[in-house]
């Protein structure tokens, strides 16, 4: 039997799919944003990669983008009761202020969170043409707001950030750019050995 657009199953898979997308784009404006206690304690607590391993049921078979980097980070949280929270804290402000700080691109990345929230209540409202155009728009705000610089804040973070940490999420950064945009920024910055990243520390 052919489905069709309006089909329950299919509506709260892009409702699901939209809200996902959003929640990832939450932590990725978090982490471009000032950091402070707050941001460095849910890394060290383990809640930032949580909240990141939940939202990649997106990416459905492609969630081996991410699984090194997300197993990675759940390292640095373990390992943290070994580190002053202050350490971890001047670390990740060192690498911010060198890479991150002079983008100015956290509104960008919140408004393109908020569209997906948008779109997620399109669907689950099952107006199917507002989700449509919605998807569509992102994909035009991402090429006009995003593509223009994150995709080498990414790169300048995966491979010559001081910390791990930062190393760890530039990669998150270009696998996400990867699924959002089909283009492939991972395998463009870091070549074929995708498989072995160092574990942080």
């Amino acid at each position: 039997m052919d489905a069709t657009p309006l089909h329950p199953e299919f509506l709260a898979k892009v409702t699901q799919t939209a809200l996902a997308r959003a929640r990832t784009w939450d932590v990725i404006a978090d982490v471009v944003d000032e950091p402070g206690v707050a941001l460095v304690t849910r890394l060290r607590s383990g809640d930032l990669v949580a909240t990141l391993t939940a939202s990649a049921a997106w990416l459905g078979e492609d969630t081996h983008m991410l699984t090194a980097e997300l197993m990675s980070l759940e390292v640095y949280a373990r390992s943290s009761s070994r580190r002053p929270l202050a350490d971890d804290l001047e670390e990740f402000r060192t690498d911010h202020a060198a890479y991150v700080a002079s983008a100015g691109l956290n509104a960008p990345i919140r408004e393109l969170a908020a569209l997906c929230r948008q779109e997620s209540g399109e669907w689950e409202a099952g107006d199917i043409e507002a989700g449509k155009t919605l998807r569509a728009g992102q994909r035009d705000f991402l090429d006009a707001h995003l593509v223009p610089e994150l995709p080498e804040l990414a790169s300048a973070l995966a491979t010559s950030a001081a910390a791990n940490v930062w190393r760890l999420l530039g990669r998150v950064i270009l696998a996400t750019l990867s699924a959002e945009t089909g283009r492939d920024y991972q395998r463009a910055v870091l070549g074929e050995g995708l498989g072995r990243r160092r574990n942080p520390r």
